[in-house]
C-alpha cells in the first residue's frame, strides 16, 4: 500500500501513470501481436478474431463493474487508513466475480456457433470465430480475476505487482501464440484456434502466480474464501459505483458491434480495416488511459481522507499533463498511420481504408484528453454516472448518424469516420458540464473548470 495523500501531485501522477501505461501497453501489444501473426494467416483469419472480439466486449462489461466500483471504494478506504473494509470490499468482489463469470462464460461458450453466424455472412469466417471461440472464451473466465486482483492493488497504490503480471501475460502469449498457431517446436499447428489457447494458458499461469502472492503474511490485502460466500455488506456499494464503468463498457461494445454491422456490406477488408484501425487507435490513447487511471487512484485516496482543495488541484496538474501530451500523439498518427498499418497487415486494401481511419479520428485525441482526466476525478469522488451518460450520447450520435449515412448514395465508411470524430467533441462538452455540475453541488469537490486557455496555465 502506498499513502498517495501526500507529496507532490506530478510525481504520483508520473509514477502511478508510467507503471500502469507499461500494463496497458502490455496488453495491447498481447492484441496487436495477435493481428500481427492472424494478418500471416490472411484477411479472413484477421476478419473473424477482429470480429469476434466484439460480442466478447460484452463479456468483459463484468470487469469493470466490480473492478472499478470495489477500486475507488478501496482507495477511499485506504485513504481514510480502514484497512479491514478494504480487505472486506476485496474479497466480496472477488467472489461475486468467480461466480458471475463461470456462468457468463459458460453460456457464451455453448452458444459460439450462433455468434460467428450472426458477425459474418461468409461460411469460412463465422467457422474460424467458432474455432476461435473454443479456447478464447475460457481465457477470458481466467481473465477477470486476474483483472480484479491487479486492479485492486492499484488502487492501493501498489502498481509493481499488476504491472508484472500483465508483461508476464504478454511474454507468455508471445512465444506460446505464433508457436501454437504454426506449430513452431513440434507443436500442433492449430491456426487460429492456437490465438486462444495460447491466451488461456499465459492468462490461467499468471493467475496461479498472484494467489501464491496474496499468501504472504505481509500483503495489505488478503484472499479470504469464508468472506467469497458470507453475507455480502459492501457489494451494493461497489456495484452502484461500478455498474455505470461496466454499462458504459457495454455501450462501447455495442456501439463497435453495430458499426462492424454496418460495414457488412463492403466485405472483409473494410472489417478488418476498421477492427485494426480501431485497435491501433485506442494503443494510441494509452498514454491518456494511463493518466485517467492513475489520476483516478489519487484522487479516490484523497477524497477519502477528505482534503478537497487536494482534489482540485490534481484536476489543475493532471489536465495539465494531458495538454502536453495529446498534441505528440496527433502527430504521431497524422505522420505514422501508413507505416503503423502496414505493420499489421499485408493486404493493400486494407492498409488504404485503415490509414483513412485513422488520418480521420486522430483529431479526437485532443478532447479525449480533457475527457479522461475529468472522468477520473468525478469517478474518484464516486460520480461514475456522468461518463456513462457522456458514452450513451456518444454512441447513440454516431449510431444514428450511421444509419442515416448508410441510407444515401455512394455511402462510403469514411464518413462514419467524420461523423465519429464529431461526436469526440460533444463528448468533451459534456465533460466540462457535468464537471461544472457537480462542482456547484453543496458537496462538490472540485472548482468549475477554467476556460480552455487556461488549461495549460501555470498556476
Amino acid at each position: 500500500m502506498k499513502d498517495l495523500t501526500r507529496g507532490r501531485i506530478e510525481p504520483h501522477l508520473l509514477r502511478m501513470g508510467g507503471a500502469i501505461l507499461v500494463s496497458m501497453l502490455a496488453g495491447n501489444v498481447f492484441a496487436l501481436a495477435n493481428l500481427y501473426w492472424l494478418g500471416r494467416l490472411g484477411p479472413e483469419a484477421q476478419a473473424a478474431v477482429t470480429l469476434a472480439g466484439f460480442p466478447m466486449m460484452l463479456l468483459l462489461t463484468l470487469m469493470p463493474v466490480l473492478s472499478v466500483g470495489s477500486g475507488i471504494l478501496i482507495a477511499q478506504s485506504v485513504g481514510a487508513k480502514d484497512r479491514d473494509r478494504a480487505d472486506r470490499i476485496f474479497n466480496e468482489a472477488f467472489g461475486a466475480a468467480l461466480l458471475f463469470m463461470l456462468a457468463f462464460g459458460t453460456f457464451a461458450w455453448i452458444e459460439r456457433d450462433a455468434f460467428g453466424r450472426m458477425l459474418t455472412a461468409d461460411p469460412r469466417a463465422a467457422a474460424l470465430i467458432s474455432t476461435y471461440f473454443r479456447w478464447f472464451i475460457p481465457s477470458i473466465v481466467v481473465q477477470l480475476p486476474l483483472y480484479l486482483i491487479a486492479g485492486a492493488l492499484e488502487f492501493t497504490g501498489n502498481v509493481r505487482i499488476g504491472t508484472i503480471a500483465q508483461t508476464a501475460t504478454v511474454a507468455f502469449n508471445a512465444l506460446l501464440t505464433p508457436a501454437l498457431m504454426f506449430g513452431w517446436f513440434g507443436l500442433p499447428a492449430l491456426g487460429v484456434a492456437g490465438t486462444g489457447l495460447a491466451a488461456f494458458l499465459a492468462c490461467g499461469t499468471v493467475m496461479l502466480g498472484l494467489l501464491v502472492y496474496f499468501q504472504r503474511r505481509s500483503a495489505y490485502l488478503t484472499l479470504q474464501p469464508a468472506i467469497w460466500f458470507s453475507r455480502p455488506r459492501e457489494l451494493w456499494g461497489a456495484l452502484k459505483l461500478g455498474l455505470p464503468t461496466g454499462m458504459e463498457s457495454g455501450v462501447l461494445a455495442l456501439y463497435l458491434l453495430a458499426i462492424a454491422l454496418i460495414l457488412r456490406p463492403f466485405g472483409a477488408a473494410d472489417q478488418a480495416a476498421f477492427g485494426v484501425g480501431q485497435r491501433i487507435f485506442q494503443a494510441a490513447l494509452l498514454p491518456l488511459m494511463a493518466l485517467s487511471s492513475a489520476t483516478c487512484v489519487i484522487v479516490g485516496q484523497s477524497h477519502g481522507a477528505g482534503l478537497p482543495d487536494r482534489v482540485r488541484e490534481i484536476l489543475r496538474r493532471a489536465l495539465r499533463v494531458a495538454m502536453i501530451v495529446a498534441p505528440l500523439l496527433l502527430l504521431a498518427l497524422e505522420l505514422g498511420a501508413p507505416w503503423i498499418l502496414a505493420a499489421f497487415t499485408d493486404d493493400p486494401e486494407v492498409r488504404v481504408a485503415g490509414t483513412r481511419l485513422l488520418r480521420i479520428v486522430a483529431i479526437t485525441v485532443l478532447p479525449s484528453a480533457a475527457a479522461y482526466v475529468i472522468f477520473a476525478v468525478l469517478s474518484g469522488q464516486g460520480n461514475t454516472r456522468a461518463s456513462l451518460f457522456t458514452q450513451l450520447v456518444y454512441a447513440g450520435v454516431v449510431v444514428a448518424s450511421a444509419l442515416l449515412l448508410s441510407r444515401l448514395p455512394g455511402f462510403r465508411p469514411a464518413w462514419l469516420w467524420i461523423a465519429m470524430s464529431a461526436a469526440g467533441f460533444v463528448q468533451a462538452g459534456m465533460a466540462v458540464f457535468f464537471l461544472r455540475r457537480h462542482a456547484g453541488r453543496r458537496d462538490g469537490a472540485v472548482a468549475p473548470l477554467a476556460a480552455p486557455a487556461e488549461l495549460g496555465a501555470t498556476s
